[in-house]
Order: C-alpha cells, then structure tokens, then sequence
C-alpha cells in the first residue's frame, strides 16, 4: 500500500502528488558518476606515478586503486540511495491539507490544514519554464511560517490543485461525499444554463437536503435558493 492511502482520512481525496524533477535525481547521479570516473582515474594514475614503491607489503599504486574501488562502490551506493529518496519524497494536495511526505525508511509526514494557507507562491526560472520545473512556495499562519516544495515537476499543476482546494474548503466542499459534491456543481452549472425548470428543480432538492445535513451554511442555502429561485 503507498505510504499516502495510509493517512488519508475518510471521505479525503488526492487531487494531485509532486515529485522533483527528474533533472534533479539526473544531476545528482551524474555527478556521483563522474566522480567514481574520477577516483578510478586516479587509481590508475597512481600506479603509472608509483611503480616500485612498496607500503605494508603492497604496491602504492595497486593500493590506491583499490581504495579509489572502494570509495567508487560506496558513492554507487549513494547514487542507488538518491534514487530512493527521489522516489519516496512527494508533495501531495488533498482536497483538505497538504502533505509533504519524506524519508526511505523511516516515512516523516508533514501537514498542511488548506485553511491555514495564506499565499501560495510559484518561482520558476527561464530554465524552469524550458524544463518545466520550479518552486513552491507555501506561507501559512503558523509558527513554521513557509513551506517549500523545491524544484516541483509541474509546479503550475500543483499550484492549480491547490488553488482549488482553498476554494473548495471555503465553500466546505471538503467535507461532502463525492456524490455530494457532484450534485453541488450540478447546481452551478443549472444557474449558468438557460432556464430549465426540471433541472432547476432538481437541484433545488438538493441544495434543501444538503442544509439539513448542514454541509452548507444558512447564509449559503438562503443565497443559492435566491439565485435558483430568481430563474424561474
């Protein structure tokens, strides 16, 4: 099961999961590579640089590209453990916080309430742009302050989910059942239509039986009937 099923609360959907860009697990691989190159280079240098030379019963030459071998395999290692990482840190938008999650092994879960979300700000350079890549930046009212998630694939996407999930927790979309919710965008789309009295009707009923349950406002059922009403 991904880590992320495993917190979502009842009723909590994922609109959208970041990652880096892979630019960034590229950099970083190809930098460990070169310097594996590098060590194994000098190992091979060292034994045309130290021919006779004998220390502990060993070739210098031989010694050193073996010590070049062995840091080369640990840096592997390292290349093998960035790639890990890539894959396990994810910057996902729910339809009620942010979650940034982070670690291997050892999963570290941070939350973000999407009502506690003051600004939510893009960074993306001209590379960037070409890439499609960049930062988000997340400013909230709490004690942490601001939050980044850096080098996003996307990071236009993942700024629209989350545009959307501020909206949606405004009018306490959040916390209607799917099915609720989809009755509720009926209803938009019913006062952006010509009139049509069944469908007028329909969602009226609706809208009625969603104040009982009180998913929505007073303030917001008296507005939506008005509006509803004033079509007929």
């Amino acid at each position: 099961m991904n880590a992320i099923d495993t917190l979502l609360g009842r009723g909590e959907r994922v609109r959208y999961i970041g990652r880096q860009h892979v630019f960034v697990l590229i950099g970083n691989v190809l930098t460990e590579l070169l310097l594996i190159g590098v060590l194994i280079a000098a190992g091979v240098v060292s034994q045309v640089a130290f021919p006779d030379k004998v220390l502990a019963g060993m070739e210098v030459g031989v010694l050193v590209l073996i010590v070049c071998v062995i840091i080369s395999v640990l840096v592997l290692g390292s290349a093998f453990l960035d790639y890990l990482r890539w894959s396990k840190e994810q910057c996902v938008v729910t339809d009620r916080r942010v979650i940034l999650l982070r670690g291997m092994f050892n999963i570290k879960a941070i939350d973000i309430p999407v009502e506690k979300i003051n600004e939510v700000e893009l960074r993306q350079s001209w590379i960037g742009r070409l890439l499609h890549f960049g930062d988000v930046v997340i400013v909230t009212a709490s004690e942490s302050g601001v939050t980044q998630c850096r080098s996003l694939s996307d990071p236009q996407g993942f700024k629209r989910a989350l545009d959307d999930a501020r909206y949606h927790i405004e009018r306490n979309y959040a916390y209607i059942e799917s099915h609720d919710i989809d009755a509720y965008l009926d209803l938009e789309d019913a006062l952006l239509d010509e009139v049509d009295v069944d469908r007028l009707s329909h969602a009226l009923q609706h809208l009625v039986d969603m104040r009982k349950r009180g998913l929505i406002s007073r303030e917001e059922f008296e507005a939506r009937k008005r509006e509803l009403l004033s079509r007929l």
